[in-house]
């Protein structure tokens, strides 16, 4: 994967610099969490090496064939301001002799608002590394990478003292090594609090 954008590196430090003097003052007890969900995946506006894909079927519709996953771990530096890494499987999009399939690794920053011990509503927003393999008509295959900026919101709602329900909506926007296309995902799955 790609080397921390500027951007990235920004907000992550920015997230350190907010919870770094409660957590040293002793003032919150910082929420690590680890987790797993399972995702469901929708893909828009597709292009490749600036010939936009049509024939996609319903590719553009949550789909149960699409069923994905993804692994995340974070904290919470305070009540209000998080960071998480993720790796996000985003499923297989085919239709014929086309495949797309999308995986990779983001590092996201996260402002919440608490609504009662261990829950909170959030937005989160920050870069994914990706990587796809492609596979066309005639044989066609080829591996694309890149950036992308991604974003979404949910919520993490306390079930027990350390065990969350968590829901989230978030989206991808490629544009990069010839790939466009936006993808959507939402997720269910559940949040391991230390």
């Amino acid at each position: 994967m790609k080397k921390l954008t500027i951007p990235a590196t920004t907000a992550l430090l920015t997230a350190a610099m907010y919870g770094a003097p409660a957590m040293a003052e002793g003032e919150y007890d910082a929420d690590a969490f680890v987790g797993g969900s399972i995702s469901y995946s929708k893909l828009e506006n597709l292009s490749i090496g600036g010939e936009e894909v049509e024939e996609l079927g319903d590719a553009d519709e949550f789909d149960d064939d699409r069923t994905s996953w993804k692994g995340f771990a974070g904290v919470w530096l305070n009540d209000y301001v998080g960071i998480e890494g993720q790796y996000l499987n985003l499923g297989e999009y085919k239709e014929g002799s086309f495949q797309f399939d999308p995986s990779g690794l983001t590092a996201s920053l996260m402002l919440g608002l608490p609504a009662g011990d261990h829950t909170r509503v959030f937005v989160k927003g920050g870069q994914f590394w990706w990587d796809a393999d492609v596979k066309g008509p005639l044989g066609y295959s080829d591996e694309r990478e890149g950036t992308a900026m991604f974003y979404g919101v949910g919520t993490s709602i306390a079930l027990l003292d350390n065990l969350n329900l968590r829901l989230e909506y978030e989206r991808a926007d490629f544009d990069e090594d010839n790939v466009k296309a936006d993808v959507d995902f939402a997720s269910a799955g559940l949040a391991f609090m230390f």
